[in-house]
């Protein structure tokens, strides 16, 4: 590659990239613009046509399976099309998914290894979690220009005012950029990353979403004990899980945020009479959802109802379990795959998440196999692949920090 090309690419996805990160964050216009140009920029070339790299590599990443894992996501909703009656919803979720396709198909032409040492990789972690952190810190401060008013809708069950007001879609992405400044900071042995990653995994529980903090304790989790299976070192790793365990007690007895969530949480669930569930609280709602799922997935356990009738079939249950409710998907991506494929669906896409975390020796990266333990967290409590910001910041996380298909890791 020469340099004036090197520049062109740099430049592109200079914007290209950062600019999915603020799409997911603050436009879904922007991120749309963002993921077709940063697809653009790696498979075409402005005189040759077609990048010749991404042609040399793209027989590399379709043997990659990081490649099968992530398009077979895609291409699961395809099993069971003959089933189709609404093709409008099929072809909706067809168009939602469709970075699980390209992104994996232009990733052959990135220059890009941030799993990999070096300036460059810590430059990107750096501004990843600068950038979360400024607008972490933003809505913190709204929170204490406004603490009566915030704290009163948590009361009622309510979350903190966000960006776009997805309070779930935000705290995975601090939960995200927490795991990776402290692995980033313990890394490079850079205590100021070290600091701003404690700081996002602080904020978060400030914000006081559940399924953000459970994904972040979980991938603190495993850059602990990875790290400490690496070199052997063990006492750190005590040190780092018996504090794991002591941060929610003290986040309790100071943080009025968390306090109240789990108090509204331990009201919810002790109070819930599942012969009268409704969907005016979020827990009874997730666990509604999931239950109306399994009927769904009873009823049609081989092939499950179809991908492009999930969203018909869950009306109609809603419908007759709770007349005057809108319809919702399950709020849990496994029961979704279960409802709309069966057990085969189902089974491909375990398959599917079980091939991007331990193919190729990706598992053996300790930074990757958190943040890939922090999505299947996500989807056990979220539909984190249903929606477009999801989609592509789980599809662009894992090609970002994954290895090159001509790459393993050690």
């Amino acid at each position: 590659m020469n340099a004036k090309q090197l520049a062109r690419e740099v430049g592109w996805l200079g914007i290209g990239i950062p600019g999915i990160f603020i799409g997911m964050v603050f436009s879904p216009v922007v991120l749309s613009i963002a993921t077709i140009l940063t697809v653009i920029v790696l498979i075409l070339h402005p005189r040759t046509g077609v990048n010749r790299r991404w042609l040399t590599h793209l027989p590399d990443m379709l043997r990659s399976s990081l490649f099968w894992g992530l398009a077979g996501l895609y291409l699961v909703m395809l099993v069971s099309i003959w089933q189709t009656e609404d093709w409008s919803y099929l072809l909706e979720r067809l168009r939602i998914k469709i970075p699980l396709l390209l992104l994996p198909i232009a990733w052959a032409g990135t220059w890009i290894i941030t799993s990999a040492g070096g300036r460059r990789a810590l430059l990107f972690r750096t501004l990843l979690c600068a950038f979360i952190g400024v607008v972490l810190a933003g809505v913190l401060v709204n929170y204490g220009l406004h603490f009566k008013e915030i704290n009163a809708l948590i009361v009622k069950g309510q979350a903190m005012p966000v960006p776009r007001n997805n309070h779930i879609r935000f705290s995975l992405l601090v939960a995200l950029a927490a795991v990776i400044g402290v692995h980033s900071g313990l890394q490079y042995r850079k205590q100021w990353l070290l600091g701003l990653g404690g700081c996002l995994f602080v904020g978060l529980h400030l914000l006081a979403v559940r399924s953000g903090l459970a994904t972040a304790y979980a991938g603190m989790g495993v850059v602990l004990l990875w790290r400490a299976v690496q070199q052997g070192r063990y006492r750190g790793l005590v040190i780092g899980l018996v504090g794991l365990c002591l941060l929610p007690l003290v986040a309790y007895l100071t943080v009025p945020t968390f306090r109240t969530k789990l108090q509204y949480m331990r009201y919810e669930l002790l109070h819930r009479d599942a012969t009268q569930d409704t969907a005016d609280y979020s827990d009874t709602g997730r666990l509604t959802s999931i239950r109306l799922g399994l009927n769904v997935w009873q009823e049609h356990p081989l092939l499950g109802v179809g991908y492009g009738n999930l969203r018909q079939a869950m009306d109609e249950q809603y419908a007759e379990a709770l007349p005057g409710t809108s319809g919702k998907r399950p709020h849990n991506q496994f029961v979704s795959a279960l409802a709309a494929g069966g057990v085969v669906g189902c089974a491909i896409t375990i398959g599917c998440f079980l091939l991007i975390g331990f193919g190729g020796s990706r598992w053996r990266d300790p930074l990757f196999f958190a943040l890939w333990t922090v999505f299947v967290l996500s989807c056990l409590v979220e539909n984190t692949l249903e929606t477009s910001a999801g989609v592509t910041l789980f599809t662009l996380v894992m090609l970002l920090f994954g290895y090159p298909p001509y790459r393993k890791p050690g």
